[in-house]
């Protein structure tokens, strides 16, 4: 396994990259995932960075937690996280080669305020305001995500969603009706959007899953392939939905788990 901390616009990026070496195990392209944990763009989690990375890992895939901008390490998180979280896609595609990856299926992976961050990559990348994101043009293609994995994602600011992650995302001075309209991601679904698989609770009252529903309706509308998923049982914040992450024991696991075998899966998929 290689470990090490890249820097992704002065923001560390962590990798759990499978053995690559000339006498690796496995000689193939593999898939990778650039994951953002959650936190309401206040912090970054650590129980949905290096488990989940592990756990993709673990099923042969190259995984990258990057710790984006957040209020407690600045005082803009706009438009900064955005810029990372492209430039994060960027570096595992001009990269691939190095990894082992396959450039043609690299995912971001977010929860909660990251599920936001991810599905930002997913639709803004050509978008008009897609220019204060990205130096040159060239780098347009490159930073496009070819998947999203959406878990308990923020997707937009008005009930039911979840404004906290958009007044720390802009500054709450700064959020208009017209910011939330377009920084809800259901509002800016297109047909160039990557394929997507989302998972929610229906007990989630942090971020209902209305916004997974409603971004899954997005997609269908514009022809874009989907898996969605949505557990009766279960909060929010749920990680892994096993002992790794939560406090009780192996056999009280949720059903919820069972979303890293269908996301592993669903990465596998063309």
């Amino acid at each position: 396994m290689r470990f090490e901390t890249i820097d992704i616009l002065s923001r560390p990026m962590r990798t759990y990259v499978p053995d690559g070496t000339e006498r690796a195990y496995y000689r193939g392209k593999r898939p990778a995932v650039v994951i953002f944990p959650g936190g309401g763009y206040q912090f970054t989690y650590e129980g949905e960075a290096e488990p989940i990375a592990l756990r993709f890992a673990a099923e042969g895939i190259c995984a990258f937690v990057l710790d984006y901008t957040t209020t407690d390490v600045a005082s803009e998180v706009f438009p900064h996280a955005i810029r990372e979280a492209f430039a994060a896609v960027r570096y595992v595609r001009t990269h691939a080669e190095e990894y082992g990856i396959d450039p043609q299926n690299i995912a971001t992976c977010g929860f909660s305020a990251g599920g936001h961050l991810c599905a930002c990559t997913g639709t803004l990348w050509n978008k008009p305001e897609a220019a204060q994101f990205f130096d040159t043009e060239t780098e347009t293609e490159l930073s496009r995500p070819d998947k999203l994995l959406l878990c308990y994602p923020v997707i937009r600011g008005k009930a039911p969603g979840h404004i906290v992650s958009f007044y720390n995302l802009f500054g709450k001075e700064n959020v208009t009706d017209e910011l939330l309209e377009a920084y809800s991601l259901q509002n800016r679904v297109d047909e160039q959007t990557p394929q997507s698989f989302l998972w929610a609770t229906s007990e989630d009252d942090a971020v209902p899953a209305q916004s997974s529903l409603e971004f899954a309706h997005a997609l269908a509308t514009h022809g874009v392939k989907y898996e969605l998923h949505i557990w009766r049982d279960g909060g929010h914040g749920l990680c892994l939905g096993d002992h790794v992450t939560q406090a009780f024991p192996k056999k009280d696991t949720l059903p919820v788990a069972e979303w890293t075998r269908l996301a592993i899966n669903f990465m596998y998929k063309d």
